[in-house]
């Protein structure tokens, strides 16, 4: 476990912008929510593209990334974060391509289908559609990375574990950011950082479970699940969001289980921070910690 440092001049402005992401907003709007959270990054710088297209996996509509100089036959597949309820590969694909640049690979993100139209587990039945479509594609698992963020984090754990029970073979690595992982909402830090997170809440993140999972959302907590077997992990969270147990749990059964594991816990920074990479040095590090990683995971 490392610790990676900390303050510069931009993150109250950082803190600032997130707080606002939603405001003015009628929470009971769900549609209104989704466009105000997908029009809050949408326009993000991205890197230079050699491709970006729409593309269907198996169904699953998803956008396709190239970064320019960059192998196609080695892929992030990144499930997004939103509570289960928003985000899209557009408010996305920012974030997704600059680690993608990082690594200098591929990114695809699926628009999974959302809640509460669709509870559990259709989000997870989506992801591991993609998954196995890129199989079908003829990319090597031994080329792709597993990514997530938020819910999207705990998504992708979630989709490893079901392809492990299903005999699929594993991807090379993943990454998470900030994954939410136990939707009781149990860990420590809910309490203990309550007043430093800029955005996230325990009652919204309980309401956003429900929505999710229904009454069952106690028992689909990933830290119960055999983690044996699942392929190297590397996690970043930001030490001042109401979430950083989740990561350091995931940390600490994932390697009781044996796999192999970096977390990273960035002081003074909050959830998924990496996708304020235009505002923030620290972001920019992160991904670029992140697209080392995986190219140094993915097979040549």
């Amino acid at each position: 476990m490392s610790t990676v440092s900390s303050l510069t001049g931009e993150l109250a402005q950082a803190r600032e912008s997130l707080s606002r992401r939603l405001q003015g907003v009628d929470p009971s709007d769900i549609a209104a929510q989704r466009r105000a959270y997908d029009a809050y990054a949408e326009n993000d710088p991205l890197p230079e593209m050699a491709t970006m297209s729409e593309i269907d996996l198996g169904g699953v509509s998803s956008l396709g990334l190239l970064p320019k100089g960059c192998s196609g036959d080695h892929v992030i597949l990144w499930a997004h974060g939103g509570g289960f309820t928003m985000g899209s590969s557009r408010s996305h694909k920012g974030v997704a391509s600059q680690v993608a640049a990082a690594a200098k690979v591929a990114a695809i993100v699926p628009d999974y289908r959302l809640a509460p139209e669709h509870r559990h587990p259709a989000a997870l039945d989506d992801i591991i559609i993609s998954y196995r479509s890129i199989l079908a594609e003829g990319v090597k698992p031994a080329h792709i990375i597993l990514a997530g963020d938020s819910a999207g984090g705990g998504l992708a754990v979630a989709a490893a574990l079901k392809l492990k029970e299903q005999g699929a073979p594993m991807p090379a690595g993943m990454i998470l950011l900030s994954p939410w992982v136990d939707l009781a909402n149990r860990g420590w830090s809910h309490t203990s950082k309550a007043q430093r997170d800029p955005f996230l809440t325990s009652q919204g993140l309980a309401t956003r479970a429900k929505q999710y999972a229904g009454e069952g959302s106690a028992n689909l907590s990933i830290l119960d699940a055999d983690l044996r077997g699942l392929p190297p992990t590397f996690i970043q969270t930001g030490e001042a969001e109401i979430l950083m147990s989740d990561s350091t749990a995931l940390a600490e059964r994932l390697g009781a289980a044996g796999v192999p594991l970096t977390l990273e816990i960035w002081p003074e920074m909050f959830h998924v921070f990496q996708a304020r990479y235009p505002m923030l040095a620290q972001a920019r590090e992160a991904i670029q910690r992140l697209g080392q990683w995986s190219a140094a995971h993915m097979a040549k």
